[in-house]
């Protein structure tokens, strides 16, 4: 069974930016299809990054009034480091994502130029 992708609109909506600014270079064949890294770069300004520590550490306090600051704090860390590894991980699975969409955007612009081709050039 194929894992959904949590932020798959998201990598839609990057492929397609990527496919329409970079549109003259694909149509000169001068386009190269973004490598994982740099994907993950560019699906980052798609993606919120939104762990607000202050109310995660007012939720930890009212939940477990009996922890000390250093528990708390040690608390908040644990919990901010898990959202980091999992924001990273939604990130890179939207880049690959966001790829694959390109790959199908790439594709569909091929076989409507071709189309085009075939109806206005012959």
């Amino acid at each position: 069974m194929k894992k959904q992708v949590t932020y798959s609109a998201d990598a839609k909506r990057c492929a397609k930016k990527i496919v329409i600014e970079k549109f003259d270079d694909i149509i000169c064949g001068n386009f190269a299809i973004p490598s994982q890294k740099e994907m993950e770069q560019l699906i980052a300004e798609f993606i919120d990054y939104s762990f607000e520590e202050y109310q995660v550490r007012s939720k930890v306090i009212v939940k477990h009034p009996q922890l000390t600051e250093k528990q708390v704090n040690d608390k908040v860390s644990m919990l901010k480091k898990r959202y980091n590894n999992e924001y990273l991980e939604n990130r890179r699975q939207a880049a690959s994502a966001a790829i694959a969409e390109i790959k199908h955007l790439l594709g569909s612009l091929k076989d409507a130029i071709k189309t085009w081709r075939i109806k206005n050039l012959e």
